[in-house]
């Protein structure tokens, strides 16, 4: 709750969407509720996982979630874009760091130059076609060594935290999850990155995010929020989870 308390008292914030497909029960009206002691509108949206994310991985679950949270929010079918944040983490340069240019800000994380096994260097195509991507899938079950047929990803896009125009994700972002294959090392991040690549209005910021919180993807921290909001969390946990 520490992130979600953060952009809360973020000045420039003026609504935020809550996505949540977990299955654990809350009272999102006490979301709502501390939302608005701040001054804020605050849509709490409930969605279903879906079981792929167990097989194909967690920027599956990820973009799956965006996927839901567009055909069910109210406040982004009135909306020409939004600020995609992950749950955990606050990002305190946003109103700075993002400038409106473009239909997206992303953060270019690079391209991949490291050298593989030579029957990999073909198989760039492959993890572009969700049907292929899975076949490798299927293959790697069937116990084909995992250098042979592992995803060499053209390069990275953080997922973490980006602004998006609606119509450019739901042109050229909206199906990148169903090609995510963790296992075989082809992520959203690199999904992302290969379907950015057409897109020349967006604008790519090359330089790395200060970014508050624990991932929940690497599980690491960057960064500490004050005392006071972890007090404030602790007590709207507890508040959200009591009968």
């Amino acid at each position: 709750m520490e992130g979600l308390l953060a952009w809360l008292k973020e000045p420039v914030v003026g609504k935020v969407i809550f996505a949540k497909n977990c299955s654990l029960s809350i009272r999102s009206k006490v979301l709502v509720q501390v939302a608005g002691s701040h001054g804020k509108e605050l849509e709490f949206v409930q969605v279903n996982s879906s079981p792929r994310t167990s097989i194909q991985g967690k920027g599956y679950g990820e973009g799956d979630l965006i996927c839901q949270a567009l055909s069910k929010s109210e406040v982004l079918r009135a909306s020409s874009e939004f600020i995609k944040v992950t749950g955990k983490l606050f990002m305190p340069d946003a109103a700075i760091v993002f400038t409106g240019a473009g239909d997206g800000e992303f953060f270019d994380v690079g391209r991949n130059v490291g050298k593989v096994f030579p029957t990999r260097q073909f198989l760039g195509p492959v993890y572009r076609s969700p049907i292929l991507g899975s076949v490798m899938s299927a293959a790697r079950k069937c116990h084909v060594p995992w250098e042979w047929i592992a995803a060499v990803p053209s390069g990275w896009i953080d997922t973490r935290c980006y602004r998006c125009e609606i119509g450019l994700y739901r042109e050229s972002l909206l199906d990148s999850h169903k090609r995510v294959q963790d296992a075989l090392g082809y992520t959203l991040e690199n999904a992302i990155f290969d379907d950015l690549q057409e897109s020349e209005p967006i604008r790519r910021i090359m330089s790395a995010p200060i970014i508050v919180g624990v991932s929940g993807t690497l599980g690491t921290k960057t960064g500490s929020f004050s005392e006071d909001i972890r007090r404030e969390a602790s007590d709207l946990t507890d508040r959200l989870l009591s009968n």
